[in-house]
């Protein structure tokens, strides 16, 4: 199980806005992934942005490296 760390600066500057759009959405999870550990992100939203080929590098290499 992965350790939960929370980065409360980033959150209190990056508020998911209300009634995100879909785009809005993989911004916000992408930029969250690349600065908070706090959880996982949602499956759709990471196959999404693997999909368009905008998973943030540090996530990309943490993934690859679980599955060794």
């Amino acid at each position: 199980m992965s350790r939960s760390i929370l980065n409360r600066e980033w959150h209190a500057a990056n508020r998911m806005p209300a009634n995100a759009t879909h785009e809005q959405r993989l911004a916000w999870h992408a930029g969250h992934a690349a600065n908070c550990a706090c959880r996982e992100m949602p499956a759709a939203i990471r196959a999404e942005l693997e999909r368009r080929g905008m998973m943030p590098e540090k996530l990309a290499t943490r993934h690859a490296d679980s599955r060794d």
